[in-house]
């Protein structure tokens, strides 16, 4: 029996493959994965854990670029500061922590993860070392954009994340951003 609840857009994304980059404290097994994965069932979602130390997440991002050649790149939060950085690709980026060393100030001490990881760690430490692992890594950011980059990313922004608040910043760099209310 079908579900009248359930959405699907079959043919969106049909045969193609998107990169999903989760949000600190997040994993590939987000909701977030189970949704996209619902809505487009014939697209191919790659989604993996991301660790905790930025310099070994981009090596991971670059090599599943490399791999699967995504089709679109989407990442939330902490996902879409990476997301940005990996330039060549359709991109969206959801709330993105372009600051991330910023927003995890307020985090010190530790913290634990919102959903299973596969490695099986569930609490993590933030600590004054790893802030500035982040705040180095987000200083990458928008650096050497061109206006073909431009065309390439759109940023969704809502006006309800209690933590992340980058629109302007956003908006000082690329033309397609959305700000829902």
């Amino acid at each position: 029996m079908e579900n009248p609840y359930l959405k699907q857009y079959p043919d969106l994304m049909a045969n193609k493959t998107i990169l999903y980059v989760h949000g600190f404290l997040s994993s590939a097994q987000s909701g977030t994965v189970q949704l996209l994965r619902t809505f487009m069932p014939q697209a191919h979602i790659v989604a993996e854990d991301i660790p905790i130390h930025p310099a070994e997440a981009m090596a991971l991002l670059q090599r599943l670029c490399q791999e699967y050649t995504p089709d679109l790149i989407i990442g939330s939060s902490m996902g879409g500061m990476y997301t940005e950085m990996l330039r060549g690709y359709d991109r969206i980026l959801v709330n993105p922590a372009l600051r991330m060393g910023d927003t995890m100030s307020s985090m010190m001490g530790k913290q634990t993860f919102q959903n299973v990881r596969q490695d099986g760690v569930q609490e993590l430490m933030v600590t004054k070392g790893l802030i500035k692992e982040y705040k180095d890594i987000s200083t990458q950011c928008f650096e050497g954009l061109t206006a073909e980059d431009n065309r390439h990313v759109w940023g969704l922004f809502g006006d309800k994340d209690p933590i992340v608040h980058t629109f302007d910043l956003f908006s000082e760099h690329y033309s397609q951003a959305i700000h829902f209310h």
